[in-house]
């Protein structure tokens, strides 16, 4: 299908301030399509490919990782895969299927109008095997490592161990950054970040064509 809009890959490590310039992105207009939001909801068990997606993650993980709801408990999740890389990779490749599928069907609904569609998504690199799609523009958020073990542990309470857990489970910095085609650096102030998706912004709506 040709699009008349523009599609751009947002990643970056955790704790880099994603976030906060999908925030800053949408006030501007862009519209954005959430991977976090689309990994959460493949794993409703209200839907029948949820339902079966949380049995297969269970049988993995063992049942302790279920609420009371029979939902999935995503902080027991992510303690538990985040210790053990082996398991990592099982549980990924358990859900990247769905989660493909779902946001692809997203990003298509959101590429029906003109204008910018953003694509958040936690993990994108050198390293990430293909997607389905294609980006016209990717853009990392970077920020020092020290400052986002910082951020971690004071912003969402982490301990250290932990909070380096899930720095090192995100990839390194240098493979994001070699298939980035902007970088968005947060180690400053917030109206420094602001100003800089400002500039992005400018050259995501200035009047060419995607490249």
């Amino acid at each position: 299908m040709h699009h008349t809009s523009i599609l751009v890959g947002l990643t970056g490590g955790i704790a880099a301030g994603k976030s906060t310039v999908a925030r800053e992105l949408t006030a501007l207009g862009a519209r954005i399509v959430d991977g976090d939001a689309a990994a959460r909801d493949v794993v409703d068990p209200r839907t029948p490919g949820g339902a079966a997606l949380v049995r297969s993650i269970a049988e993995l993980l063992d049942t302790d990782v279920l609420a009371a709801d029979g939902t999935l408990d995503r902080a027991v999740v992510s303690a538990r895969v985040f210790s053990d890389a082996d398991l990592l990779r099982q549980y990924n490749a358990l859900l990247r299927p769905a989660i493909l599928s779902e946001v692809g069907a997203r990003i298509e609904r959101a590429r029906r109008t003109p204008g910018v569609v953003v694509h958040e998504i936690p993990l994108l690199s050198r390293t990430t095997a293909p997607l389905p799609w294609t980006y016209d523009l990717i853009v990392t958020v970077e920020a020092a490592e020290d400052l986002r073990l910082r951020r971690l542990q004071d912003g969402r309470g982490y301990a250290p161990a932990e909070a380096e857990r899930r720095i090192r489970a995100q990839g390194e910095e240098v493979d994001r950054i070699a298939i980035a085609d902007v970088v968005v650096r947060t180690d400053g102030t917030l109206e420094e970040t602001r100003s800089a998706t400002a500039s992005l912004w400018e050259r995501l709506t200035a009047d060419r064509p995607p490249r």
